[in-house]
């Protein structure tokens, strides 16, 4: 557990890493936010919009200006409550719907005009509204509490009561208007909340729309109104509002577009924006901050660095869409959304943007400087190739990181010494070099390195061992042949190969496997030779194989596995070939090729051969049940056709089962016991068991052998089915293919691992495609899951 924790600390740290920079653009905005840096450039950016998004007012209220000119008139001040009266006895005559004043009734008058006012409320009931407003007791004690100014009793009998007043942000600008205070009993709405008919009960705020130009808002003077000297359209079937405007009244406001607007003018706007709908309403700071994150994963600088035209589009449009969203969704939509901290957001990722980019490019002087010095440790300082150490590194992590089969491999130039001594070193690097090129473009993907005079090394991985061993065909078959200054040079390479199949074993002892296998190649004068752990390192593997295969078999660790062949045009499972498998409980998967040639050199292919074809037919009995009548292959060695009791056992085996079977010869075992062959060939046949021909092509393919031998099935080894790309090899497969049919035989093609392929044998004549692309060899219980979905399952053979 100790030790996994840094392993799960850094995977932790690596995918938090690309949220840290948008982490911290969001905490330096929050803190923006938090301190009020922002608000300046947030009111004057809201100013803009207002500027943009004008409207005009619905002309459903007036204001009636306690002007200049009406305290001009009545030459004192305050006024009596008559004249209070007297306006509003002409306003109703005049058609107001509903009136209400912004001034101060909290204080007698004279008896006789309040009582004169009291009147004219009580004459028009529940059309008049009355202020109050809330004030602390002291304004000196911040803690004092508050104490709400309401109009006369006797005034406010009849009348409604709505509060006038209006908050101020910080910076004492009038922004946000309240729909009321209190709650229950005491409750009490706001003026242009009462005015605009909204529901009672609500206290929360919203933004007044100052995009509406209080200047189409009908004003008329107070002195008119009292003189009844006004046009009485101008107040019919309209709210009315009666206030302060002279300056000289001291009730003015702030506000973020006009500057000092008077309160009633305000208290005209907060109705405008109820009554057309525009009552704005701003994102919750959680919600503005959930969009700076956004932004700034979407503006984050990349640590690899980037394409700055492409990085200056992206601030470019980050920018238009941050000024030109906001303008739009206040436009079709009561909102107002907060620009200022979207704008620090984006100047913080242009900030972080530069730097990163700073910083990347000094690290990528530095990193530059680092891998000359690399480069120097791992090349050879002639050829320019990887060197020893580099290519051990590639090996290690070939090794280590994928799935598959992969082989080191050696590569030796003959004659190199004599052939530099005839060109020189300089001509002689340039051949490696070529030679190099050559084994690259030929095994895609691998990796090189050069390990001493005329000697390469190259580690190579491929998906399964049957596309490594098409790899290592391929290089075998290298041309020889290099162009130097227009001369061709013979180049012949011989080639060590040591198979990954021990992940337990070095990268240093699989180089040196490699590297024994190529000497051994060049003693015995072979162009490619695998390393052999038997024939190599460990001379009693192949005793020490045997001994442990009997106690294998007694203890269930050799296995059959199934690989099925199906119709080359219909894709028909027909049959099955058993290949065998050992998984030794200590050394792991023992690869066929390493225990069957041991088993037919120490004499136990027999019993293997004996067990293989009891475990068949009791499979066999096992897909029968499931309605699965499928015949199957088993390989009988060479070295056992000539015992006349391995025959025997056979025939007794297979008594009123041979149809469930095929025997598979290889064609060398045929050449090497020709007449043992054609006796066992001519006793399985007469039992009904049916006879294939395995590995066709790799002998020496006499055509008397196949006339000699009554064969059913004639299986083409893979170098010769694959091999369908030029005219001459489809010539060679279509006559191999018709000498098969007359001879009565059908033909099967190993290897098949591509849909060209398989296309290019069925329009060939090819009966029967066995390889990878119909299924890998598959043990039983898998075999089952194979074949029970497939719909087109082929008849019983036999």
């Amino acid at each position: 557990m100790l030790r996994r924790l840094p392993l799960g600390f850094a995977r932790l740290r690596r995918r938090a890493r690309p949220w840290l920079t948008p982490a911290a653009v969001v905490v330096m905005v929050a803190l923006a936010m938090a301190s009020g840096l922002l608000r300046p450039i947030e009111e004057a950016l809201a100013s803009q919009r207002f500027q943009l998004i004008q409207r005009e007012a619905s002309q459903q209220i007036a204001i009636v200006e306690i002007d200049a000119v009406s305290l001009k008139a009545a030459a004192t001040w305050p006024w009596g409550r008559e004249r209070y009266a007297q306006a509003l006895d002409n306003l109703e005559a005049a058609g107001a719907v509903l009136i209400g004043f912004d001034v101060d009734f909290s204080a007698r008058s004279t008896l006789e005009g309040d009582d004169v006012l009291a009147r004219s409320i009580s004459r028009h009931p529940g059309q008049v509204i009355l202020p109050t407003f809330v004030q602390p007791t002291n304004r000196n004690d911040p803690g004092a509490g508050l104490v709400e100014n309401a109009p006369l009793a006797a005034l406010s009998r009849d009348a409604l009561l709505a509060s006038v007043n209006v908050p101020v942000d910080a910076a004492g600008r009038a922004r946000a208007y309240l729909r009321g205070f209190g709650a229950g009993e005491t409750y009490r709405p706001t003026m242009a909340t009462l005015m605009a008919g909204q529901p009672p009960g609500r206290t929360d705020s919203f933004l007044i729309d100052y995009g509406i130009d209080p200047r189409s808002t009908p004003q008329l003077s107070f002195q008119d109104v009292y003189d009844n000297s006004f046009d009485p359209a101008l107040v019919r079937g309209r709210a009315v509002l009666i206030g302060a405007t002279a300056l000289e009244l001291g009730d003015n406001l702030a506000t973020p577009r006009h500057g000092v607007l008077p309160g009633v003018v305000v208290h005209a706007l907060a109705f405008e924006s109820l009554i057309q709908g525009r009552a704005l309403y701003g994102l919750h700071p959680l919600a503005c901050l959930i969009l700076v994150l956004a932004l700034a994963l979407a503006l984050r600088p990349s640590a690899a660095g980037g394409d700055l035209t492409a990085l200056s589009r992206r601030h470019i449009a980050a920018i238009a869409l941050i000024l030109g969203l906001p303008i739009v969704l206040q436009a079709v939509a009561p909102i107002s959304m907060r620009v200022a901290p979207l704008l620090v957001a984006q100047a913080l990722c242009l900030a972080l943007t530069v730097r990163s980019e700073l910083r990347r490019r000094a690290e990528a002087i530095v990193r530059e400087r680092e891998a000359g010095l690399l480069h120097l440790a791992l090349h050879e300082s002639e050829t320019e190739l990887p060197n020893r150490r580099a290519l051990l590194k590639e090996v290690a992590r070939i090794r280590s990181g994928h799935d598959g089969a992969a082989a080191v491999v050696v590569v030796g130039l003959d004659r190199h010494a004599e052939m530099r001594a005839a060109i020189g070193y300089s001509l002689a690097n340039h051949v490696l070099r070529a030679v190099a090129e050559r084994l690259l473009r030929t095994c895609h993907a691998s990796r090189l390195g050069y390990l001493s005079t005329g000697v390469l090394g190259l580690v190579v991985r491929r998906a399964d061992l049957a596309t490594l061993e098409s790899e290592l065909a391929a290089l075998e078959a290298l041309d020889p042949a290099y162009e130097v200054q227009g001369h061709l040079v013979d180049a012949f390479t011989r080639l060590g190969v040591a198979y990954d199949t021990d992940p337990g074993e070095s990268d240093e002892v699989l180089l040196e496997q490699a590297t024994r296998a190529l000497d051994e190649a060049r003693r015995l004068d072979r162009r490619r030779l695998t390393y052999a752990p038997e024939a190599f390192q460990d001379p009693s593997l192949n005793l020490a194989l045997m001994s442990e295969l009997r106690q294998g078999l007694a203890e269930g660790q050799i296995s059959l596995y199934y690989q099925p062949k199906t119709d080359a045009v219909t894709g028909v499972v027909t049959g099955l070939e058993a290949l065998m498998r050992w998984r030794h409980p200590v050394r792991g998967a023992i690869r066929p090729d390493l225990f069957i040639p041991a088993a037919e050199e120490t004499g136990s292919i027999r019993e293997l051969t004996e067990w293989t074809l009891a475990q068949a037919l009791a499979d066999s009995e096992t897909l029968r049940a499931s309605g699965h009548n499928l015949r199957i292959s088993i390989n009988v060695s060479g070295r056992v056709l000539s015992d006349h009791a391995f025959c025997e056992h056979v025939l007794s085996a297979v008594r009123g089962r041979a149809a469930e079977l095929c025997v598979e010869i290889t064609e060398t075992a045929v050449i090497e016991s020709p007449q043992a062959a054609i006796e066992a060939v001519s006793a399985f046949r007469k039992a009904g068991l049916a006879i294939s021909i395995d590995d066709y092509g790799v002998g020496l393919s006499s055509l008397s052998y196949l006339k000699m031998l009554e064969a059913d099935e004639l299986k083409l080894d893979r170098s010769i089915a694959t091999a369908v790309d030029t005219e001459r090899d489809r010539l060679i497969l279509k006559s191999t293919i018709k000498l098969a049919h007359s001879l009565g035989m059908k033909v099967v093609a190993e290897g098949v691992e591509t849909e060209a392929t398989r296309q290019a044998l069925a329009g060939l004549g090819c009966d029967l495609i066995q390889g990878y692309l119909v299924a890998a060899p598959m043990p039983l219980d898998a075999l089952a899951a194979f074949l029970a979905p497939e719909p087109r399952l082929a008849a019983s053979v036999g």
